[in-house]
């Protein structure tokens, strides 16, 4: 009989989140489960939806949600941020990722084609007997 090892959280959950786009039926279930009652809810409320809306305190109300739903996605990134960002090239990728991103404005598929071949790359790089003592230099230099 075999043990079960169980992983850290975060890298699970960051794995699950890269892994969702490629399992569309999954993703879309859970999608219509969660959009469904904020559809049903738009339904009722669309008559009134003018009124509503002059309402001052419904306009306070929005006002103060795009701040606050910024603010968790931020706590989540940082929280997040040392199981998605183990090392210094990981950090490299994701830099030049962005800059590609926003710079060069290459495809998300294309980059994401990318990221995959430098993955494969990296470990195979961690298979050379030099290289560990190297990023754990780089890691060090960092800190």
């Amino acid at each position: 009989m075999s043990a079960v090892s169980v992983g850290n959280p975060k890298e699970e959950f960051i794995g699950g989140l890269a892994l969702g786009p490629l399992t569309p039926g999954p993703v879309l279930m859970i999608a219509a489960a969660v959009f469904l009652p904020s559809f049903i809810l738009m339904l009722a409320i669309l008559p009134v939806l003018d009124r509503v809306r002059q309402l001052a305190w419904v306009r306070a109300v929005m006002k103060g949600m795009a701040p606050a739903v910024i603010g968790v996605l931020a706590v989540s990134l940082v929280r997040l941020a040392p199981a998605a960002l183990p090392d210094p090239i990981a950090i490299v990728i994701l830099a030049a990722t962005v800059t590609a991103l926003m710079v060069f404005q290459i495809g998300a598929f294309k980059l994401m084609v990318g990221g995959a071949i430098l993955g494969v790359l990296r470990s195979h790089l961690a298979a050379i007997p030099g290289f560990q003592a190297v990023k754990y230099r780089i890691t060090w230099t960092m800190v």
